[in-house]
């Protein structure tokens, strides 16, 4: 090269992706009402949570609001061998004195807990 400089422009995409995300109720499409009428429940070890099937939209939300408690994302298991790990994650959790939903989503259940 030349002695010239040459400027770098990062583009829109990696702007975006740098750009610190906004999380919590202020963002819509992360909160998700859920219907209480659709829930069943898991037996996991013993133990009986709920649970709800939610195949249908097309994104795993942060939070959801179920009966007008919100519940925040805690993490996730492959429902093939769930039983493994799950029930002891599950036990943590309500010895943490949270209370736990589980959110089965294709080949994964999704634990979300309240208070967030």
């Amino acid at each position: 090269m030349s002695g010239a400089r040459r400027a770098l422009t990062l583009s829109s995409a990696y702007d975006a992706m740098m750009r610190p995300s906004r999380r919590g109720p202020e963002r819509e499409e992360e909160m998700l009402e859920l219907d209480p009428s659709q829930l069943g429940t898991l037996e996991l070890d013993g133990t009986w949570v709920p649970c709800l099937d939610l195949n249908d939209p097309a994104f795993v939300p942060t939070r959801v609001i179920m009966a007008g408690k919100e519940y925040a994302f805690a993490q996730s298991f492959n429902i093939k061998g769930h039983g493994a790990v799950m029930p002891q994650a599950v036990r943590a959790l309500q010895d943490q004195g949270k209370r736990p939903l589980v959110i089965a989503r294709n080949e994964r259940y999704y634990v979300y807990v309240t208070p967030p």
